[in-house]
């Protein structure tokens, strides 16, 4: 008997059916997925496969894109390309980027047998190497995220604080009753602001840990996406204003129904709104426009910003992440390359994620990044 843990990736349910029954025989233990980016949610939710079948051609996100996040993200997962004769150039390549190995169609359950306990032998034999390489991997990645949530929050706490602290004691002073009217009013501000910061934080923090494992946390109501791009650009323009930015929504061409937690949709968009009002020079431009893949809307979100480098795309969602060098860190939510806490990414994706979407992002270093927010349609 196997004990592999294998994903089948398959748009049609016949093919998902005819691995499930063969692999079943032999042992292995199956999770199905319709698509690209369903695949892409189980992994980033933790669940942990050996091997993953995926057809090529899919809606969402096909076998290619899915074969290049995962040999980049999760290297110690063995792919397995099932494709037919029309296609098997495209296969051919996958095997360079690193595939383990292809299955034509239309499948015998025996080849996929074959295929795949073949590949199973092989983590088998390499299992204790790679068990010893993740725990150390696991080891550095949670000291680094020790030091940069030590690093960061060292500024995003100590501001708001610092602040309550400072007018705290003004306010309790004496001489505070002979302050004029104006500054009584600007010591209030500051303090509703440090306030408001480190509320923003702590809801943040957990909002992430609850859609990350509760996705009844969701309120969802019938919403449109129009109205709701349409809100999150009015609620930029001053900021662009400030930095002579151009912040604007292509035309709707027709009205996007989802069914969502209109609310953590908006900070969904909002987040990404303000993470490129932060990454794009004074003078740039950020452009909202929207589309349709299968059974998803698309929010696009494209900006003419600093870009982020290829090695760095597979990074920027993790929590507590920054581009620049925590050592720098300074705390703005409109400055260009000003820090935050590094969650925002991170509970943009969980937002998508728990609405059975995703975020997908493709960028050029100097040239600027698209952001594109794939939302299932409602259906009547």
């Amino acid at each position: 008997m196997n004990t592999a843990n294998v994903l089948i990736v398959d748009d049609e349910k016949v093919i998902r059916h005819v691995c499930q029954l063969s692999l079943e025989k032999a042992g292995y233990h199956l999770e199905l997925a319709e698509h690209g980016m369903q695949a892409i949610e189980l992994l980033h939710a933790g669940r942990e496969f050996d091997i993953i079948l995926t057809d090529l051609k899919m809606p969402a996100l096909d076998g290619m894109a899915l074969l290049k996040t995962v040999k980049r993200d999760y290297p110690h997962i063995e792919v397995v390309i099932m494709t037919g004769f029309a296609t098997i150039e495209s296969a051919i390549d996958a095997m360079k980027l690193g595939a383990y190995d292809f299955i034509l169609k239309p499948l015998k359950t025996d080849q996929i047998r074959m295929v795949v306990n073949k590949c199973s032998e092989k983590i088998r034999l390499s299992q204790e190497n790679v068990a010893l390489r993740r725990a150390n991997a696991k080891l550095r990645e949670l000291k680094v995220m020790k030091e940069k949530f030590i690093a960061i929050t060292s500024h995003e706490l100590r501001t708001p604080v610092s602040h309550l602290r400072g007018y705290l004691n003004i306010i309790t002073d004496q001489a505070f009753e002979t302050l004029g009217e104006h500054d009584k009013k600007e010591c209030q501000r500051v303090m509703h602001n440090a306030v408001a910061d480190l509320e923003q934080i702590v809801t943040n923090m957990f909002d992430i840990l609850r859609l990350e494992h509760d996705a009844e946390f969701l309120k969802k109501e019938d919403a449109s996406l129009n109205e709701i791009v349409g809100e999150v650009v009015q609620e930029f323009q001053l900021v662009a204003r400030e930095r002579r930015l151009r912040i604007s929504r292509q035309e709707f061409l027709k009205e996007y129904e989802v069914y969502a937690d209109r609310v953590k949709v908006k900070g969904m968009i909002a987040e990404l709104a303000q993470n490129a009002v932060k990454y794009t020079p004074d003078g740039g431009r950020i452009d909202f426009f929207m589309g349709e893949e299968e059974n998803f809307y698309v929010v696009n979100l494209q900006d003419t910003g600093v870009g982020i480098a290829e090695g760095e795309l597979g990074r920027i969602f993790e929590k507590f992440y920054e581009v620049q060098n925590t050592d720098y860190h300074s705390t703005s939510k409109r400055s260009f390359m000003g820090g935050g806490l590094g969650l925002g990414l991170s509970l943009a994706r969980a937002i998508a994620e728990a609405h059975g979407g995703g975020i997908r992002v493709s960028s050029e270093l100097n040239k600027g990044s698209l952001f594109q927010i794939l939302l299932p349609k409602k259906w009547e």
